[in-house]
């Protein structure tokens, strides 16, 4: 073979291993790199273990303080253990009533638990007790859950500093059997302000010590509660967000009507001699005796008020959402609140206990479940939407009055007792300095006349107290 026809074989042989090579996967350089890339690739599980966040793997102890039910509380501690079996959490005994003075101990001790609930939102504020929550708070999808009025609160200078735990219902216990045993028939849920005052003028009878209407602490709070039901612009006692608005006229002619029904005794303000001679008992709570048809007052006693009541011969009972004005049923609400030290070692873990102990959707299912088990009642509800919580949790009420309650609570209104800065300052002035109240109900002073000056300084003690906070 000559050496022109070798080449040419030699140049055939040639291209077809390169073929063969490209076909089979490409040549050696290609094939090291697919060969490592496959060999190093981490397989699905050792990837999650890889995301996995450090304090979900590593052993510590987190102190958690609640003045909740302690078997409640130590139950849903374990559950809570069992889903993150690295967390051991302890109950902080130490932290206990005066809750805040007990607080301010362990925070200049260096001992703050890591979690803990609050009296005072704006005290651990400004004694610098709160983590920022706002960095896992805006990451989580639950949260987004909280309904939009109660998310609102505990939020200073953009930062979130508490978070709220439960809602109560602020609404009226109607004692049916009074109400039947004067001809008049029972209102319907979606009742009336107007409807409310009428039927309690009907009612009473004050030379039998029957009254027709009566409030938590004995006050009526139409001042606080009937500006939000009348115009939507505003909240709790007329606050906006920003300012009270005590010139507002719903304001003074709530104040107006509950001065009224006191000076008419439509009002329950039996004195401690009364009480003595109808009851035998200078403490007795004159609703519970049956001597009241409408009854103002939070869904803390739902559970125990109606039984004692029927028990007793006292009247049939149910628990009422809050009367509409113009603006609709717009229920007030109470809340509580909880927070994670500044100082924690652990902040992701002590916010995920935070909302397990409090709003979170495994710890709402988690409560009700325990509910059972312990034979407790609800007389606390969630404050973020999580249908089939609320559609487990309605399960378990037995008024009527309170699943009709619930059903308004995504326009409920907050009070804002626990976090407003200045408003136990001007509270003080108000009733210790100026005595203003007491001179309202003696009628030296006008609630008109008053209304202006009460704005203004409201408005100074927040907006002051305000400033330190957001500084």
């Amino acid at each position: 073979m000559n050496s022109r026809k070798m080449f040419s074989l030699l140049l055939v042989l040639s291209l077809v291993v390169s073929v063969l090579a490209a076909c089979s996967g490409g040549n050696n350089k290609n094939n090291v790199e697919t060969n490592t890339a496959s060999t190093n690739k981490p397989t699905n599980d050792s990837a999650k273990v890889e995301e996995q966040p450090s304090w979900q793997t590593e052993k510590f102890t987190l102190k958690f303080a609640s003045w909740e039910d302690p078997k409640m509380e130590g139950e849903m501690m374990k559950a809570f253990m069992d889903k993150y079996p690295n967390i051991t959490v302890e109950k902080d005994e130490s932290i206990n009533w005066p809750w805040t003075d007990a607080l301010t101990s362990a925070a200049s001790a260096g001992n703050l638990p890591d979690v803990f609930w609050l009296e005072s939102v704006p005290v651990g504020v400004e004694n610098e007790w709160l983590l920022d929550l706002n960095p896992y708070w805006e990451k989580d999808d639950e949260a987004q859950a909280i309904y939009p009025n109660i998310a609102k609160q505990a939020v200073y200078g953009g930062k979130r500093l508490a978070s709220p735990t439960f809602q109560f219902i602020m609404g009226v216990y109607v004692n049916k059997t009074l109400l039947e045993k004067n001809n008049i028939p029972l209102p319907g849920y979606d009742w009336t302000i107007t409807e409310m005052i009428d039927i309690a003028k009907k009612v009473s009878k004050p030379t039998d010590y029957i009254y027709g209407i009566g409030g938590p602490w004995g006050n009526l709070a139409f001042n606080e509660h009937w500006p939000m039901a009348n115009d939507s612009s505003l909240g709790y006692n007329t606050f906006d967000g920003e300012k009270f608005h005590f010139t507002n006229q719903q304001w003074i002619d709530g104040y107006n009507q509950k001065l009224e029904l006191r000076r008419l005794k439509v009002e329950e303000h039996m004195t401690k001699e009364e009480k003595i001679k109808v009851f035998g008992d200078e403490n007795a709570w004159t609703l519970q005796k049956g001597h009241v048809a409408f009854g103002i007052d939070g869904s803390w006693n739902m559970n125990s008020l109606p039984p004692e009541m029927e028990k007793s011969g006292a009247g049939e009972v149910d628990f009422y959402p809050y009367p509409a004005g113009n603006a609709g049923q717009r229920m007030p609400v109470i809340l509580d609140y909880i927070g994670v030290s500044s100082t924690t070692k652990h902040p992701e873990a002590a916010y995920e206990l935070m909302k397990f102990m409090s709003w979170s959707k495994a710890g709402w299912l988690k409560r009700l479940e325990l509910s059972k088990e312990l034979d407790m009642n609800i007389d606390k509800f969630p404050v973020a939407d999580f249908p089939d919580v609320w559609e487990k949790l309605k399960g378990e009420l037995k008024l009527g009055g309170a699943i009709a309650a619930i059903g308004l609570l995504g326009d409920a209104v907050p009070d804002y007792n626990k976090v407003l800065p200045g408003w136990r300052e001007f509270s003080a002035w108000a009733s210790d300095e100026q005595k203003i109240f007491e001179k309202f109900e003696t009628g030296e002073l006008k609630p008109a006349d008053k209304a202006q000056e009460m704005e203004d300084k409201a408005n100074e003690f927040v907006s002051q107290a305000l400033q330190r906070l957001n500084q």
